[in-house]
């Protein structure tokens, strides 16, 4: 199993995978009706958001999305960990380290996620901690 950066691929490269990418995408955002792989896919080309695969062979099993946002009160960049699609989580959660340290390099301090309640369970084994519940309420 490895991760690419897929800003980092040529387009002969990436040209097999797009099927996959977007099949990954597709499962996200139909759980996630407030994106789509369009925009997703847009956003990391304009360079907003990065877009990553997990492979398995020349395989498509995992599409983490993140992006590194800089907080305006203290000027400290953070990891997003924005979107993540696909499948074969566990097999692909050692590969979170390769990540963070792009993200490192990238000037970043810390790593946040904001994810479904499922996330406590396998976060802790990788040095996160809960910080915040988010609640939300349509109107």
């Amino acid at each position: 199993m490895e991760i690419r950066l897929t800003s980092n691929m040529s387009a002969e490269e990436m040209l097999p995978l797009w099927p996959g990418i977007v099949r990954c995408l597709e499962k996200y955002c139909a759980r996630f009706n407030d994106e789509t792989p369009e925009n997703i896919i847009a956003e990391c080309a304009q360079g907003k958001r990065q877009l990553w695969v997990c492979l398995d062979g020349g395989t498509v099993v995992l599409t983490p999305v993140t992006e590194i946002v800089t907080i305006n009160a203290t000027g400290r960049k953070r990891l997003l960990l924005a979107e993540v699609a696909g499948e074969r989580l566990d097999e692909c959660m050692p590969l979170l380290r390769e990540i963070e340290a792009w993200a490192k390099d990238q000037g970043a301090e810390t790593s946040q996620l904001v994810g479904r309640d499922g996330w406590a369970k396998v976060l802790p084994a990788f040095g996160y901690a809960p910080k915040a519940r988010i609640f939300e309420k349509a109107l």
